[in-house]
């Protein structure tokens, strides 16, 4: 009789919706602030390999990234940067490593107070130096790196054990893509706008005309949803310091497979993952693959084709 083979483990969805054995998942997710300067920091490192990319603005009308990491583990994570207080936030449900490098001065106080309560606070400056390091190729302040084997190395060191993430969040389903669609246009304040080009079933990331791509490894990202979410930001100093409160519902587009759906983005609290709905409350499935969620302020826009999609305030 033939030997008996014991069945594979079923698998389990990463934060993007791709299936891995459940082993590759039983893991704290790892949160990195990553820069965004335009002629400092670009091309980034290890964003191809995140799950879920936010990009909000931080001041000047330049954007930051908080990338999330659960499935992948790159070697190099960077350049780092500083934290806000709404990336703090935006975090908080996932219950990661939060990993930056110093924060704006409204923020050090929560902070303090969120890590005497467990989170996670990973900061370069005073609290894990070790799972940093500065790339001597590149200028500071944008040539501070890190990378998932150091943080979750380094972690457990700080009383910041690993775990799973409780929960899942985003429903996702496959759907057969349309063969071609309008470029996606997310533009911010002060001129700044991010270009998603429809191609071969997933959208290419345009800055600048510049194809996105990580350093050294010249392939395109590969997005699989755009996620546009309005959430009115009011500017507090003459540096353009930028409050905002995440918590709520907010007017959405979700973007997936070439075709774009008004919805909803529905984040209650902090201990509460983030969920999309159509504006009749039912969940919207998104496309398997990584998700980019643009953080938009009040006149933001998203623009395809024809169409044209802006919100003044937070009210639908």
């Amino acid at each position: 009789m033939p030997a008996h083979t014991a069945a594979p483990p079923p698998l389990q969805r990463s934060l993007d919706g791709t299936l891995f054995p459940p082993q590759a998942l039983n893991h704290r997710v790892i949160a990195v602030m990553v820069d965004n300067s335009p002629s400092d920091a670009r091309p980034q490192s290890g964003l191809a390999g995140a799950d879920i990319v936010y990009e909000a603005e931080a001041e000047g009308g330049i954007t930051r990234y908080m990338a999330l990491y659960l499935k992948a583990a790159p070697k190099e994570i960077g350049p780092v940067r500083s934290t806000r207080l709404y990336f703090v936030d935006l975090a908080r449900p996932y219950s990661p490593l939060f990993a930056h490098a110093g924060e704006n001065d409204d923020v050090w106080g929560p902070l303090k107070d969120l890590s005497l309560q467990g989170f996670a606070d990973m900061e370069q400056i005073l609290h894990v130096p070790e799972a940093f390091w500065r790339d001597d190729g590149r200028t500071m302040p944008h040539n501070l790196y890190t990378s998932a084997a150091r943080l979750r190395s380094a972690a457990p060191r700080h009383g910041w054990p690993d775990r799973p993430l409780s929960a899942g969040e985003f429903s996702f389903a496959n759907a057969r893509p349309p063969k071609t669609a309008a470029d996606v246009v997310v533009s911010f304040w002060n001129g700044y706008s991010v270009r998603y080009r429809f191609a071969h079933g997933a959208y290419v990331r345009i800055i600048d005309g510049e194809v996105q791509h990580d350093r050294g490894r010249p392939q395109p990202y590969r997005v699989a949803n755009i996620v546009a979410v309005w959430i009115p930001a009011r500017v507090t100093d003459a540096d353009g310091d930028l409050e905002m409160n995440v918590y709520g519902k907010f007017p959405a587009l979700v973007i997936a497979g070439g075709r774009i759906t008004r919805a909803n983005w529905v984040m209650p609290g902090p201990d509460v993952l983030p969920a999309v709905e159509t504006q009749a409350g039912k969940t919207i499935q998104l496309q398997p693959g990584q998700i980019y969620v643009e953080i938009l302020p009040q006149g933001g826009q998203v623009a395809s084709g024809k169409n044209v999609w802006s919100y003044a305030s937070s009210s639908q």
